[in-house]
């Protein structure tokens, strides 16, 4: 941890404390002078009463007087000069013979000296002891503000060192420091559980406690690294309450003291094994996602579904899907081992599900919607499931120790159930492993449902295309009958008939025609989705197949007062099934005739590549924007009125598509709403088959979309 640094800061009180003191000397010092002086003059006085003359008595006392302003100040000094000058009266007095009565005065004169000078020294006794006190009475109490603050750094050092441990320990990661050695400084709560550090590992070497070897030389560099003041990171392992290892991210950062020399190291433990597992249950999703969304056959839907989970989440997988009567009528099965998964399935034939038990956790499941979890498989619950002792005996063997089973629902009703056991292993299932297969459970089941409803389409879409082609081979046997009597009378058969008769039976005829023509294209529309079309190819002039169709609409046109015109073509030749190309054309050019009620109706062809692209435009009524993605939908007109003015299924341009893909090419369409249609027919030069693999089946499916 860091060193925390107190600053004391200078505490001033008043303008007198902060002016500068001046050092005075001790008293006994200062008076010394004065004791000097006063001694000189009792030694000068004792010499006189014993008649010994002494030579300059005045230069000595003048020495003492100087000695005394000098060790005592100028006080001192003016009392040793007053002593002095009174005792040279004296001195002066008894000379003349005037001081009979000298020695009394001399004494009472030095004796009031004396007592003024004893009276000086205890005022400056008291006033020192007073400064003395006072400078006491400070300095105790800036040790004692001193005090006080350095106790209230300490305490919030103290709180801030708690309130990081406190929020090291409720990190989830490990976290460790050592000091310049290596050795265990600190461990918060996680690194502590998950080391299991005990107070005498406290003080260990790191590499001891907590070791990261290096994966290719066996060897932890820890220490060096500490010492040298280096970063790492990597991962490692770490052991597990259970006694195994788990794989954990090891991050170690260097701290300094204040000289910027190595003094330690942080370590932080972070655990992988929850990141991990989270990736592995990403991943699991989304494997089982693109496998589920990879097929619309309910059959393999269903065993794609019990083969994700397994061994990437159980060691056994149960589907079980209801029927319409409510009671399990499809079950796919998958195990780690194939000979359990044949138990399992002989199992499942022999002691079918009943719906109405109250035991069997499959059977709740179903009935309630609801997951069950048995994170162990009470002995209890085998037993009650179990048939008979055989079924007992055979349950044992599957050894089943952990079960999920979690229900398959859309669109609000439960579609079956999706059971995982583990059989084979000590791990057990928990909340999240549940929430996971009911993730899981939610895909499989809207998987389920698309898959039941493309396989109802195909079956209604089967059922529709037999019908069509049913009634239409029944419709078309006798139209043509009708066709060939109305070819007899026309022909003068038996007898020949009258003008106005002629007329009703070449309209009959022609009636007839257009129906039979109706007809048709019902039955290549029917063929087309039933996937039996048939493909001859064949090689043909562009120019002869453009000829041909115009030979057969100009009438058409002539009779609507449109007029007709077919461009040049280069000599190109086409490789392809001419008689449905034709009829490609054909249904084209009808289209255009159909809808253009003045102007011109063209038709020509390009090579492009290698391509062969036909083009069919018209001045017609166009098509509007809206309608543009429609026109190829069967059944469906531009003129989609009760009382429209053309007829027709409403299946030529839908025919035409689906012909053209089926021979490996396509129609297009450009148009302009008021100002006229162009149909584009690309078509490959040359027919190629397709790949072996595939199928015409596959080819119209591509043709449907």
């Amino acid at each position: 941890m860091p060193k925390k640094q107190i600053h004391e800061e200078p505490r001033v009180t008043n303008a007198a404390q902060r002016a500068p003191r001046r050092v005075q000397a001790p008293l006994h010092s200062r008076f010394a002078g004065l004791f000097l002086t006063l001694a000189v003059i009792v030694a000068l006085e004792a010499l006189a009463f014993q008649h010994i003359s002494v030579v300059a008595p005045a230069a000595v006392l003048l020495l003492a007087v100087a000695f005394s302003a000098n060790r005592g100040g100028p006080v001192v000094g003016l009392i040793s000069a007053g002593m002095a000058g009174l005792y040279v009266l004296h001195a002066m007095l008894a000379q003349h013979g005037l001081g009979e009565g000298g020695p009394p005065l001399v004494y009472g004169t030095v004796l009031g000296i004396a007592l003024v000078a004893v009276a000086v020294l205890v005022g400056r006794l008291h006033q020192r002891l007073e400064h003395v006190t006072e400078t006491a009475r400070e300095d105790r109490t800036q040790s004692e503000r001193r005090l006080a603050g350095a106790l209230e750094d300490v305490a919030r050092a103290q709180t801030e060192v708690r309130l990081q441990a406190t929020l090291l320990d409720a990190v989830g990661q490990a976290v460790l420091a050592t000091d310049r050695s290596g050795r265990l400084l600190y461990a918060n709560r996680a690194a502590a559980a998950l080391y299991a550090l005990g107070g005498a590992q406290r003080s260990a070497l790191i590499t001891d406690v907590a070791p990261v070897p290096d994966p290719l030389t066996g060897v932890d560099e820890t220490v060096i690294r500490v010492r040298r003041g280096e970063s790492w990171s990597g991962e490692s392992s770490a052991p597990t309450p259970g006694g195994g290892d788990m794989p954990v991210l090891v991050t170690d950062s260097p701290f300094h003291d204040d000289d910027g020399r190595p003094a330690g190291m942080v370590r932080v433990v972070t655990d992988l094994s929850l990141r991990r597992k989270a990736e592995e249950t990403q991943r699991l999703l989304a494997d089982a996602g693109a496998v589920l969304a990879g097929s619309l056959d309910y059959t393999s839907t269903l065993r794609a579904l019990s083969r994700i989970v397994v061994p990437a989440l159980a060691d056994c997988c149960i589907v079980d899907v209801l029927g319409e009567d409510g009671r399990p009528e499809r079950t796919e099965i998958s195990h780690v081992n194939p000979a359990q998964e044949l138990l399992a399935r002989e199992m499942r034939e022999r002691y079918p599900i009943d719906p109405d038990s109250p035991d069997h956790p499959t059977a709740q499941v179903l009935r309630t919607g609801r997951p069950r979890l048995f994170t162990t498989v009470p002995e209890e619950t085998v037993r009650r499931i179990a048939f008979d002792k055989e079924h007992l005996a055979r349950m044992r063997e599957l050894n089943y120790r952990s079960v999920m089973v979690v229900p398959l629902r859309a669109s609000g009703r439960t579609l079956g159930s999706l059971s995982f056991f583990i059989a084979g292993s000590n791990r057990r299932y928990g909340e999240e492993d549940l929430a996971l297969a009911e993730d899981l459970a939610r895909r499989a089941a809207t998987a389920i449902e698309h898959a039941r409803l493309y396989e109802q389409a195909l079956l209604a879409n089967q059922a529709k295309a037999d019908f069509l082609a049913v009634m239409s081979h029944e419709l078309r046997t006798p139209l043509t009958t009708v066709m060939g009597y109305a070819d007899l009378l026309l022909g003068g058969l038996p007898e020949p008939i009258g003008d106005r008769a002629h007329v009703y039976v070449e309209r009959l005829r022609g009636a007839a025609a257009h129906l039979l023509g109706l007809i048709d294209q019902i039955l290549v529309y029917a063929r087309l989705d039933l996937g039996r079309a048939e493909l001859h190819p064949e090689r043909a002039l562009v120019g002869d197949l453009l000829r041909d169709a115009a030979a057969l609409i100009e009438p058409v046109a002539a009779e609507r007062g449109i007029a007709f015109h077919v461009d040049p073509p280069e000599p190109h030749t086409i490789e392809t099934d001419i008689t449905k190309l034709r009829q490609i054309l054909l249904n084209l050019l009808a289209n255009a005739v159909k809808f253009t009620d003045e102007g011109e109706v063209r038709m020509c062809a390009r090579r492009e590549g290698r391509e062969i692209v036909f083009e069919v435009r018209d001045t017609g009524i166009g098509i509007e924007p809206d309608q543009m993605d429609r026109v190829f939908d069967p059944f469906w007109q531009v003129d989609q009125s009760a009382t429209r003015r053309v007829g027709g299924t409403g299946l030529g341009l839908s025919v035409s598509r689906r012909l053209a893909r089926f021979l490996g090419g396509d129609v297009t369409v450009a148009s302009q709403a008021g100002a006229g249609t162009s149909f584009f027919v690309r078509l490959p030069e040359r027919w190629t088959p397709p790949p072996p693999a595939a199928s015409t089946a596959s080819a119209l499916t591509t043709a449907r979309r």
